[in-house]
């Protein structure tokens, strides 16, 4: 028997993908809304192939409110949702602004108001270590400030986490918002994984790119860092332990193991 019905915003895309199979394979059932923005149809196809079955897909665009009200509607036996759903780069963040601010704000608020139509509003929010800014200090901990961001992406992750944090002290949903660093590696059976469409953001795709011939080269810029051999260093976590954070958080909403409306 089910434990529930889950929507999945983003469901497509590199993190979505391995939640929805972590979901599924804790007993749930996945809805994985996406527009195929940033992620390829053959996604869809990896997962059945891990599961066995093909959860249900929504192609349609967040920003489109009726559209989203809709399929809302048609799931509204959910119990809860978990939004991925967002650009996410923080160099193109940079050059377009505007765009970021109207997909990632216009989108979330979409989908918030949309949970009336459920049976149960548990939202968790996929945050980021960008909404820390410049650190005054390592390593970061979830008591850090929040300091002003260095990018647009940033912004709408803190500005998202507000409006999160507003709606929860209605009482109207309950939420917990993620902010995690680096998310690196693939599911075991290799059948989903990271595949960046265009020039890849992240430094890992670009490793695995050039050993597989993909790319000449592999660049390594700084050497002036802080660090015992100058060259910059991040923190990583892998996509499955991640994934498996987000059903722990969702099972934390649903058990009512949450101390606020919002965490």
């Amino acid at each position: 028997m089910s434990k529930g019905k889950i929507i999945v915003t983003g469901g497509m895309g590199y993190i979505g993908s391995h939640t929805v199979v972590e979901l599924v394979q804790s007993g749930f059932e996945a809805v994985i809304v996406d527009d195929l923005s940033n992620s390829i149809a053959t996604v869809l196809d990896g997962i059945e192939s891990i599961l066995g079955s093909k959860p249900d897909f929504e192609n349609i665009d967040l920003q489109d409110k009726k559209a989203t009200h809709e399929i809302f509607s048609k799931h509204n036996d959910a119990i809860g949702v978990i939004h991925f759903a967002a650009l996410k780069a923080v160099g193109e963040s940079v050059k377009h602004p505007g765009k970021y601010y109207r997909n990632n704000i216009t989108s979330l608020l979409n989908v918030i108001d949309a949970m009336s139509l459920l049976e149960a509003s548990n939202l968790i929010f996929s945050s980021s270590c960008t909404i820390y800014g410049q650190p005054d200090s390592l390593p970061v901990t979830e008591s850090s400030p929040v300091l002003p961001p260095e990018s647009p992406y940033g912004a709408t992750k803190q500005m998202s986490e507000q409006i999160i944090r507003d709606i929860c002290n209605t009482g109207s949903i309950s939420a917990i918002s993620l902010r995690y660093f680096n998310p690196i590696g693939a599911h075991e059976s290799a059948l989903i994984g990271e595949l960046p469409i265009g020039v890849p953001n992240n430094l890992l795709p670009y490793v695995t790119q050039t050993a597989a011939g993909i790319r000449e080269k592999l660049s390594v810029f700084g050497g002036d860092y802080d660090t015992h051999d100058g060259t910059a260093m991040r923190d990583y976590i892998h996509v499955v332990d991640l994934s498996k954070a987000h059903v722990i958080a969702c099972e934390r909403l649903l058990n009512r193991k949450n101390q606020d409306n919002y965490e």
